[in-house]
């Protein structure tokens, strides 16, 4: 199925977003691309995504652009977003473009974007959205070391640039010795869609769970999964329970491998599952409701690229306790929030400071913010990924395709 808009920019850059999935589920990846090419056509800068669907239910809305979405095969529970007809639609179209930007390893539209841009002598971009982290290559090991051996590591080699969202995220591409440029540009989040978040009054959320209402929040809003760190995030809010009486937990995500039950049996041993709400995934206006009943944001990943979910927060105006390995220290230098190590109690500490203080709370919230407004827009972040596209494009242009394939 394809959405499509007339291309207006003739005369600017054009680009093609090759995804797995548009789906809200598929997390931070799929709100990047949508804020991104939004941003980037006020920037000149012509926009198609290339993507598949099943059955996640709605998918991000992308009227600013043309959007070719196809259908999975079989194949797909073994090759994450197999899709034959999508491989055939690159195939025809690839070389229309002037820049490939693959958003995400392991996945079957990237690795056949990536072929066929070599092939055909088209610049390519792959962004890593941290999953060259040496603890989430640990996660699925043997199966990730033979896709890297068969496919991705050549995929990797061959392009024209690698993105990092952090500099920590260069660090890990320096670590793999790949020899392939990197660039580093972190994502952004649009300012204007938490202006207006829903009052306490009009906040359907604290209808809907009576634990919330009079009580302060503490929100964990993210996939539920081994790497996110909710075991550390379950233990310390067992600390954080016994000191503070009017504090409940809210933790707002999908189950993606089990971890759920592992979370609910350490609350319910510490003696605090009355106190938590588990709302499942949320998108759209309940994720806003939730941001709006929160008192501060938590994130104790043991690995993350640059979180979407910690942007949100910090747009709207919440102090942030996330780990070192969120690659996010400017929360601390704002004094938008604590960067700790994952572990429970450091975690503690941080919400407790927050919560038995009520001038630093405003004064992270206002900071939080601010550095949003100062740094991680979207408006901001466009025009620095503009520069990187028209480099690799005019870079291009001065090569003969044999040219450009001779480093592989």
């Amino acid at each position: 199925m394809t959405t499509a808009i007339e291309h207006t920019e003739e005369n600017g850059v054009k680009v093609l977003h090759v995804i797995a999935s548009m789906a809200p589920e598929w997390g931070g990846t799929a709100v990047t691309v949508a804020g991104l090419t939004r941003a980037l056509a006020e920037h000149g800068v012509y926009s198609e995504i290339v993507t598949t669907h099943e059955s996640e239910g709605k998918l991000l809305p992308v009227p600013h652009l043309t959007c070719h979405r196809f259908q999975r095969g079989v194949a797909a529970r073994i090759w994450p977003a197999y899709a034959r007809h999508l491989a055939a639609h690159l195939e025809r179209t690839i070389a229309d473009f002037d820049i490939v930007h693959v958003h995400g390893l392991w996945h079957f539209g990237g690795l056949i974007a990536c072929r066929l841009a070599r092939r055909k002598g088209v610049p390519y971009v792959i962004s890593l959205h941290g999953e060259l982290d040496g603890r989430r290559l640990r996660y699925k090991r043997s199966r990730k070391r033979v896709y890297r051996t068969l496919f991705l590591d050549r995929a990797l080699r061959g392009a024209t640039a690698l993105h990092a969202v952090s500099a920590a995220e260069r660090h890990h591409v320096a670590a793999l010795s790949l020899q392939t440029p990197v660039f580093v540009c972190p994502v952004g989040v649009d300012l204007a869609q938490f202006d207006e978040l829903p009052s306490q009054r009009h906040n359907a959320l604290l209808w809907n769970y009576r634990q919330l209402q009079n009580s302060r929040v503490v929100l964990y809003l993210g996939r539920i999964e081994s790497l996110k760190g909710l075991d550390v995030l379950a233990r310390a809010f067992a600390d954080v329970a016994v000191k503070h009486q009017d504090v409940v937990l809210l933790i707002a995500g999908r189950d993606e491998d089990g971890t759920l039950s592992d979370v609910q049996r350490t609350l319910y041993e510490a003696g605090v599952a009355d106190r938590v709400v588990f709302t499942g995934f949320l998108t759209g206006s309940h994720k806003f409701a939730a941001l709006a009943c929160a008192d501060l944001f938590v994130l104790p990943s043991y690995s993350e690229g640059f979180s979407s979910a910690v942007l949100e927060a910090l747009a709207a105006g919440l102090p942030v306790v996330i780990s070192e390995q969120c690659n996010f220290s400017e929360v601390e230098q704002a004094n938008a929030g604590f960067v700790v190590p994952s572990k429970s109690g450091p975690v503690a500490d941080a919400i407790s400071a927050i919560l038995a203080n009520a001038d630093l709370a405003k004064r992270m919230a206002n900071n939080a913010r601010s550095l949003i407004e100062a740094h991680y827009q979207w408006s901001v972040i466009a025009g620095r990924m503009t520069q990187h596209y028209v480099e690799l494009r005019d870079a291009g242009k001065r090569l003969t395709p044999p040219q450009r394939l001779a480093y592989q």
